[in-house]
């Protein structure tokens, strides 16, 4: 049975697909560290880099974006103090700014659009003769204004309704282009709903048997959307009080997040370690390879390796370069195996995942796109006791995980005296309408202590 978790009642929005009540993807939208993926934006030119052929734009008040030069649509020549539309097509993190496109998309159900390319491509999963039908739709269309990347799920959509996205993304972008040229200077044109948006597509692409959310809002508003997209997904209200993840997943998501060592059945295991450069995720085999039948043991304890690993890929949203290292096989056909399977399991993946096979050194290489920052980047911060050889839950995240504890214990505490760290309760300080929300919503009164701690932490009472 496929699941969808949606939860929405707190600030941070998350889901989660469950396949026979085992977890294969997480997504979290953290409120402090929204993602700027997809956003457009009127920026500026603030320096031109030859030697990079890229320049550096700003685009909104944080770091300037890294933009390559040949993705600016031919518009004469560039130069500093420029305006031009600009995409948001990776997030910023540490001390690596944004990067940027001028080949602006505009998604849809059935189409991407690109105002600025003359070019129509399409899903491989559409058949050659449905290929042909829809060039011929997209040329008579277009009349070249514009280019497209027809969805899979247009190869059974009537002209009709292609068409009428098609006027919808392009009057779309008419309107960016009149605001655009309107009003000047850096900023904002265009937000996508982001966490909405990847919901509907995650449930037309792989429809699940059953989703499940926490607010009556997000159920209407599916239950309609199913509805008009002829689907026959179930959707269901969580009413308790129980959290709606811990509910469903038994797990602590910042120990399915964190965890370094993940055990394989058998007792073999799988060690991440996520380093500056790449991450390196380690097969260790226990005692059993130990037999007389080792190599038989290895392709065995290797084969659920790879599947556990492509799984804490898509579960973490690891980026860049990855390293396996396997049991080592001496048998050619054994490593020809476990390379198939990787890249079999690859293609479960909505990030493109490249897989480079194994070195002389018996290690597996493969790279896997980067759109956002990572969990560790996001969610922790070095421990001032550790010199930052380990991670520790930010105060961002301490005060989430105290909204959810509010939230379950809300009916058992008559009043709430949390004692906090001096950052965490700078950030409620910041924002008084967290302390609104516990004394008016949740109609808790409360009483918040300093205290001194060698990280971020809380006690509540």
């Amino acid at each position: 049975m496929k699941q969808l978790i949606i939860s929405d009642k707190t600030s941070e929005k998350k889901w989660a697909l469950v396949n026979d009540k085992r977890l294969d993807r997480l997504e979290l939208y953290p409120p402090f560290s929204q993602t700027k993926v997809g956003n457009i934006y009127s920026g500026t030119i603030a320096s031109i880099k030859p030697s990079l052929h890229a320049a550096f734009v700003m685009f909104d008040n944080g770091p300037k974006g890294y933009l390559p030069l040949k993705s600016i649509p031919d518009a004469g020549p560039v130069h500093q103090g420029m305006r031009l539309l600009v995409q948001v097509k990776k997030d910023e993190e540490a001390s690596k700014g944004p990067v940027l496109t001028g080949d602006i998309e505009l998604s849809g159900r059935y189409m991407v659009y690109f105002p600025f390319t003359q070019m129509v491509r399409h899903s491989k999963k559409i058949s050659p003769a449905k290929r042909k039908t829809l060039n011929k739709w997209a040329e008579h269309s277009l009349k070249k204004n514009g280019g497209l990347l027809i969805r899979s799920e247009a190869e059974f959509a009537d002209e009709a309704l292609l068409s009428a996205e098609l006027n919808e993304l392009q009057s779309r972008f008419s309107m960016l282009i009149q605001t655009f040229n309107s009003k000047k200077g850096v900023h904002l044109l265009d937000k996508p709903s982001k966490f909405l948006d990847d919901i509907k597509e995650v449930v037309l692409k792989s429809p699940p048997d059953e989703v499940i959310t926490d607010t009556a809002g997000m159920s209407s508003r599916l239950k309609s959307f199913v509805s008009e997209s002829n689907l026959k997904t179930n959707i269901e209200l969580h009413a308790a009080d129980e959290d709606l993840f811990q509910a469903y997943l038994k797990e602590d998501i910042v120990q399915l997040m964190t965890r370094q060592i993940v055990w394989l059945d058998g007792g073999s295991s799988i060690v991440i370690d996520p380093l500056e450069a790449m991450t390196v995720i380690d097969v260790n085999s226990s005692k059993q390879t130990g037999s007389k039948h080792h190599q038989t043991a290895a392709k065995e304890i290797n084969t659920k390796a790879a599947l556990e690993s492509l799984r804490q890929m898509r579960i973490r949203d690891m980026h860049g370069i990855i390293v396996i290292d396997f049991i080592n096989m001496e048998s050619a056909s054994d490593r020809a195996e476990i390379d198939l399977i990787i890249k079999e399991e690859a293609k479960k993946d909505v990030k493109h995942v490249f897989t480079a096979g194994f070195t002389e050194l018996g290690l597996y290489q493969l790279t896997r796109k980067k759109t956002k920052a990572s969990y560790h980047a996001v969610y922790t911060v070095p421990c001032p006791v550790c010199a930052g050889k380990g991670r520790v839950p930010s105060p961002e995240s301490c005060l989430l995980e105290l909204e959810k504890e509010l939230l379950i214990r809300r009916r058992i505490i008559e009043k709430a005296e949390i004692k906090l760290t001096k950052d965490i309760l700078s950030l409620i300080k910041e924002d008084p309408a967290f302390l609104t929300w516990i004394e008016d919503e949740l109609n808790i009164p409360v009483k918040l202590i300093e205290i001194e701690h060698t990280h971020s932490y809380y006690e509540l009472r």
